[in-house]
């Protein structure tokens, strides 16, 4: 899929204090390592995740999907979140190329798939940890895109759960993330 805008990014969106609020709901929570997939793959992803089910964050993350869906042009349909993961990358934690959602040739009835994915950053005392897009086939081999207006703290960014995408190893401290996926009926 071609798109005019492979991200929509809103820099230092969400207050400082507020991110520290979820931070520490987050660390709150039980982590698990992980996951891909449903898999546990350790050469694609290192990362520790806890679930979030909390109203007053789920608001905040549809709030950004709503606005970014519209001014990037996507107007894509899909139904609003009811989780978020809470995402810790400790020193030398990362996840590699990726997409968040394969759209499969065949559906069962009444399936969804991924549509969207919004990455929020809730801090930026850390080194490392870089954010990459690349909407090209041959991800890594033609010129990755930096998301440096991720970095500062609270910035938020949505993308297209089809695009791929890494965060490199945390190199100094611990960045903490929020990661949402939306759904909507398959593209026809």
């Amino acid at each position: 899929m071609r798109l005019k805008n492979y991200n929509w990014t809103f820099p230092s969106a969400i207050p400082p204090a507020m991110c520290d609020q979820i931070i520490q709901y987050g660390l709150s929570q039980i982590p698990v390592k992980g996951k891909h997939g449903g898999q546990r793959l350790t050469k694609l992803r290192d990362s520790d995740v806890a679930w979030i089910y909390d109203k007053w964050v789920l608001d905040i993350c549809n709030e950004y999907i709503i606005k970014a869906n519209k001014d990037a042009g996507w107007n894509f349909q899909w139904a609003p979140v009811d989780f978020v993961q809470f995402t810790q990358y400790n020193v030398g934690q990362y996840y590699g190329w990726h997409r968040d959602t394969q759209i499969p040739e065949t559906f069962e009835a009444n399936s969804q798939i991924r549509k969207l994915s919004i990455t929020i950053n809730l801090n930026d005392d850390y080194e490392g940890g870089e954010f990459y897009i690349d909407a090209e086939e041959q991800y890594g081999k033609t010129s990755p895109r930096l998301v440096d207006t991720l970095k500062p703290k609270g910035s938020v960014s949505v993308f297209p759960s089809d695009i791929w995408h890494k965060v490199d190893p945390v190199t100094k401290g611990t960045r903490y993330s929020i990661v949402v996926w939306v759904k909507g009926d398959p593209f026809i």
